[in-house]
């Protein structure tokens, strides 16, 4: 794919010109190219042995307002551009019209969701990530998902309005232009787009963590990208003809899947982790081994790479089948991603697929049981908080079953028997909005 690409300062994340005006509604904007430059620490990276990455957007301002300048990063590899030059994001629970750039979320909650309000005074909005693949090898599939949020209803004439999905790949990162004023260049994916679910209804602030006020989007993208280039994903948030509601994106998760992916030495049949009460239990099966000395349990969180925390012996060369066990007494609180090192007597190594563990902060304590089961799992809490809805995800991120939690006595069953058999993710949702996964097979 071919970009536009100029000349840029050796000391700047990015550039920002403009270009030729355009006339809307008897108003000039400006439109803004961005030109990424010496993005060496500036984009995420898309590692081999770490596939996945996520973004709650909890690092966004609880209150007041705070500097987000057009093409500079607020969270790594996070970019923003309006058509009309700005700086400011603002915290706000959906109260107000205003156009501009949002933290939102209730008042003063740690739970943010990246959005905006698109108008004739503020412009037009475009969020992108920007990532590389640094796996060695050509990726061929992402897998995306997140939520989509509204927390304002701008007017009872105003209709649907959406927030639309882009991607594009390069192997430049100066290359890619992520002005909201262009799609040019941009392959649209609107399995991807989220449509504001309220709509020519009185105007006023939604709660946007509510289930009515949200939807899961999540879809599969084949794509081809090289070792070393560049993909942005782009969200893109157009300037209505009628007043614009408050949409955001929440919970963003990317998996990514190379075309030769390693194997374990060992026959590894499963991995898994799950919190248990005050720790994380880290649990995996093989069906044989050859020459296995030890596994490395291994955690890693968004701002750390991974590191050692236990060892467990192998059992050298067996056909038969060995269960594994190992508990993580002091858990991470937030997410926490979870891998084995498994090396061979020879010395040699290999690494397994990753998992994550989210433990809420505080004294809520959330139990799901039995992590394989063909039809019920039973949920347990303890704590201030009341678990009030329930959804289950499958390995595409497509959420395939919602369920209501009335239970005031800290504990619900959820029939999961209609899923096919396969690997899920149960998400909790509490009544402040907070949530908690769990990882459970289908078997």
């Amino acid at each position: 794919m071919l970009f536009l690409k100029v000349d840029t300062k050796p000391d700047l994340y990015m550039k920002t010109n403009f270009t030729s005006s355009v006339q809307m509604c008897s108003a000039c904007f400006c439109m803004a190219i961005l030109m990424v430059a010496n993005m060496a620490t500036a984009q995420v990276s898309m590692s081999k042995y770490k596939t996945t990455y996520a973004q709650d957007f909890n690092v966004l301002p609880s209150s007041g307002t705070a500097a987000w300048e057009d093409g500079t990063a607020y969270m790594p590899g996070w970019y923003v551009q309006r058509t009309i030059p700005s700086s400011t994001l603002t915290a706000n629970a959906g109260n107000s019209n205003t156009g501009g750039l949002y933290s939102y979320g209730s008042s003063g909650a740690a739970d943010r969701a990246l959005g905006s309000i698109s108008s004739l005074k503020a412009g037009e909005f475009a969020y992108g990530l920007l990532l590389q693949n640094n796996t060695g090898d050509t990726i061929q599939q992402l897998d995306i998902s997140f939520y989509g949020e509204q927390w304002r209803i701008s007017n009872s004439t105003a209709g649907e309005h959406q927030i639309a999905f882009y991607y594009a790949i390069s192997t430049d990162a100066a290359a890619f232009d992520l002005s909201p004023g262009s799609d040019k260049n941009w392959t649209a994916y609107p399995d991807l787009n989220f449509k504001g679910p309220k709509f020519k209804t009185t105007g006023g602030a939604l709660n946007g963590n509510a289930a009515e006020n949200r939807r899961l989007v999540s879809a599969s993208i084949p794509v081809s990208i090289p070792d070393g280039a560049y993909v942005m994903l782009r969200w893109r948030d157009a300037d209505e003809l009628e007043a614009d509601h408050g949409l955001a994106i929440d919970e963003f998760s990317l998996a990514w899947s190379i075309n030769s992916p390693d194997v374990l030495p060992v026959e590894l049949v499963e991995f898994t982790a799950e919190s248990s009460g005050d720790a994380v239990k880290i649990a995996w099966q093989t069906a044989s081994e050859e020459q296995n000395d030890f596994f490395l349990v291994e955690r890693g969180t968004e701002e750390s790479g991974f590191k050692s925390i236990g060892r467990v012996q192998g059992n050298g060369t067996t056909s038969l089948r060995n269960n594994y066990t190992f508990l993580d007494e002091e858990p991470v609180t937030g997410t926490a991603y979870y891998r084995l090192k498994q090396v061979d007597e020879d010395g040699t190594y290999t690494y397994s697929a990753v998992v994550a563990v989210t433990r809420a902060p505080g004294r809520n304590i959330v139990k799901v049981y039995p992590t394989v089961t063909s039809e019920l799992l039973n949920i347990a809490w303890e704590g201030q908080s009341q678990q009030r809805l329930a959804m289950v995800v499958d390995a595409k991120g497509r959420q395939v079953l919602q369920q209501a939690l009335s239970g005031n006595m800290g504990r619900q069953v959820v029939d999961v028997s209609g899923l096919q058999r396969g690997i899920y993710m149960l998400m909790l949702l509490d009544e402040n909005g907070q949530r908690i996964t769990s990882r459970f097979v289908r078997e």
